[in-house]
């Protein structure tokens, strides 16, 4: 009986951990506090997150900010050209079926988004439990120059009603100063937001009425002094 008893324990601790660790995180560039190799330490105070993959709320209920973190990288950032194509990782515990992603762009730590690339059901669809993800994501030709949160969100299409969201701290060389205009971010399943449905079939309901009704969004960056 004991002996039993401690396989359903071992058994039950196993299935913890990979609940709580084996969904989807994005790893290059460099997210907030991620352990993977080349990313910076995470800024004074702050903790590598060792489970970096874990959404950040679902709905009904928000388990943290948009970002995961909110504190910048203080050090040095990785250079993309406007027009410049980011070939975007990730690190996959499971897919869940793949889903909706997002990529977004903001100038203001945060407090305001343009969406550059949106992927609607085929984002990370068909990988198997951690496998490899890779996608493609263009920088707008006229992005204005700065400091640039880069910025993936996904909403998954089978399991819980969850939403993820890495940012990566990255520096864009464009124009000096300009307007920046796209798409206001959906956040869905995340506390009150709206809901998006499981949808693991074809002709379910995918919530991408949802993202056809997202607002135009124009940002701008003023020039600065040579």
């Amino acid at each position: 009986m004991m002996f039993k008893t401690t396989i359903l324990a071992f058994a039950v601790a196993a299935l913890s951990v990979l609940s709580v660790d084996a969904h989807v995180a994005l790893k290059s560039p460099c997210p907030r506090y991620g352990s993977f190799a080349g990313c910076p330490a995470p800024p004074k105070g702050q903790s590598v997150d060792y489970n970096i993959r874990t959404p950040i709320g679902v709905h009904g209920r928000v388990d943290f900010p948009i970002c995961k973190h909110k504190t910048p990288y203080t050090g040095k950032r990785t250079v993309y050209k406007a027009g410049q194509t980011i070939k975007t990782d990730y690190d996959v515990g499971a897919a869940h079926g793949g889903g909706h992603c997002q990529w977004a762009l903001s100038y203001d730590n945060g407090k305001t988004w343009v969406v550059i690339q949106t992927l609607i059901r085929d984002c990370l669809r068909n990988v198997p439990n951690f496998g490899k993800y890779s996608a493609n994501v263009k920088i707008p030709a006229n992005a204005p120059s700065g400091k640039v949160t880069f910025m993936w969100l996904w909403n998954n299409a089978v399991g819980n009603r969850e939403l993820y969201s890495n940012c990566a701290d990255i520096e864009i060389k464009g124009s000096n100063g300009g307007k920046l205009t796209g798409l206001a971010p959906l956040f869905a399943n995340y506390g009150k937001s709206p809901l998006i449905p499981e949808f693991p079939n074809k002709n379910d309901k995918d919530g991408r009425e949802l993202f056809a009704k997202r607002k135009t969004i124009t940002i701008t960056v003023p020039k600065t002094k040579k």
